[in-house]
């Protein structure tokens, strides 16, 4: 069984974890990652999830995942890379950009993003859980969340303006 750290609502470890299906209280919180790699381009490598997916089968996001006990979000953001995409990162090139207190979902989520030319080629996709990647800019990004074909929360558009400004 896959085991999550609880943390309370300020981010601060209680020392404690719980398995992954077990019952989560109100002010209990987990630790997830997402990750954006953005080329030199300012495109955004995304993937289609699985149709075998429980949560939100065939719909594109970003590499996300939770983070296991005794990880950091920065650990976790390059475990998962690897195990999605076969992509190799480390933890020195992942930039955390912004953090989000999820209540609704009991998570406190970290937003990284890494600055990488990845040849698409090269991906090896976690077919379980992924049906396909490409890569987009922040004007493709956006239609496909109008369209609603992509993964929608209400820091993306934020997180999107960043990648827009960046140098």
């Amino acid at each position: 069984m896959e085991y999550w750290d609880i943390y309370d609502k300020n981010g601060k470890f209680t020392g404690r974890k719980k398995g992954k299906y077990e019952k989560w209280e109100e002010d209990e919180y987990h630790l997830a990652t997402e990750v954006w790699v953005i080329n030199s381009k300012k495109q955004i490598l995304i993937q289609q999830r699985s149709n075998n997916c429980q949560l939100l089968p065939g719909i594109w996001a970003l590499t996300t995942g939770r983070v296991i006990s005794g990880e950091t979000t920065r650990q976790g953001c390059v475990r998962e890379l690897k195990e999605e995409l076969g992509v190799n990162i480390t933890e020195d090139e992942c930039e955390l950009v912004k953090s989000y207190l999820k209540n609704r979902l009991g998570m406190i989520w970290d937003i990284y993003f890494v600055r990488k030319d990845v040849n698409l080629e090269d991906v090896v996709l976690q077919k379980e859980e992924v049906a396909k990647v490409k890569l987009v800019n922040t004007n493709e990004f956006r239609d496909m969340l109008k369209e609603g074909i992509m993964c929608e929360y209400d820091e993306i558009y934020d997180l999107l303006d960043i990648i827009d400004n960046l140098n």
